[in-house]
């Protein structure tokens, strides 16, 4: 699983186009804008220089390997092998340089994108509660990655509180605080799954193949995102539905 299109906010129907690659790429990942290789569309980079990130120009989705698409078990999805001499290219089926089929992001786009924690096939953090509360307002876990103040979730899949999320407002690596309590006492072997995401307006960052959305990054450098939906339920299959701001595009 790796970035799909979810859909547009106004009904309109995707713009899907063929851009040349400026680098190595896969089927599901987010593209950016190129500036400096020779084709049009690399993979997007993680937020780099401020919050939020105010370099890399958000472009499309790659939903396709136009190009001599070789399967990589890796990135579980079609690669498309940046090339430049006239070898290679007579070399490509079709003939020609190597191209993605995109679906291009605008604001209203939302995009599917898997949670997990650092690289795909690795789901966030899900721990139990080794000390509860009797307030519904903190509880611990062994140790984490720290979670973000306002901009983590932890979702209770395991205990009276099951089916029930509350932001953090005070983020750490074991005691987990916020400021809604949860509604009923929260008991040792309680179980949360905690992640650096939240719905509605939220910061997130990607993971390091850029397939999905990292769960574990400290946010420091962001993209801003609102995202419509928000399942943490099942190991492995935790998800969001989101689209860009607009601070993110042309």
């Amino acid at each position: 699983m790796a970035f799909s299109y979810a859909g547009d906010l106004t009904g309109a129907a995707p713009i899907i186009r063929r851009f040349p690659v400026d680098a190595d790429l896969y089927q599901g990942q987010l593209l950016m804008w190129s500036s400096d290789a020779g084709g049009i569309v690399q993979p997007a980079a993680d937020g780099a220089s401020a919050d939020p990130d105010a370099t890399t120009k958000i472009a499309a989705l790659c939903t396709g390997i136009v190009t001599s698409p070789a399967f990589n078990a890796t990135y579980k999805g079609d690669m498309g092998d940046y090339d430049t001499t006239q070898a290679d290219q007579l070399a490509n089926s079709p003939v020609g340089c190597a191209m993605a089929e995109c679906v291009i992001i605008t604001p209203t786009t939302l995009i599917k994108a898997p949670i997990v924690k650092d690289t795909i096939g690795t789901a966030p953090e899900r721990k139990a509660c080794t000390t509860g509360s009797s307030d519904g307002l903190t509880f611990v876990v062994a140790t984490i990655d720290t979670t973000v103040s306002q901009y983590s979730t932890v979702y209770c899949s395991k205990g009276a509180n099951r089916g029930i999320s509350r932001i953090v407002t005070t983020g750490a690596t074991t005691t987990q605080t916020v400021l809604i309590a949860f509604p009923y006492d929260i008991a040792v072997g309680d179980e949360f799954c905690i992640a650096n995401i939240k719905e509605g307006f939220a910061k997130i960052n990607f993971d390091t193949q850029f397939q999905g959305i990292d769960s574990s990054d400290a946010l420091t450098y962001p993209y801003y995102v609102y995202v419509h939906e928000l399942n943490l339920e099942e190991s492995g299959k935790e998800y969001a539905v989101f689209a860009f701001s607009t601070r993110h595009l042309l």
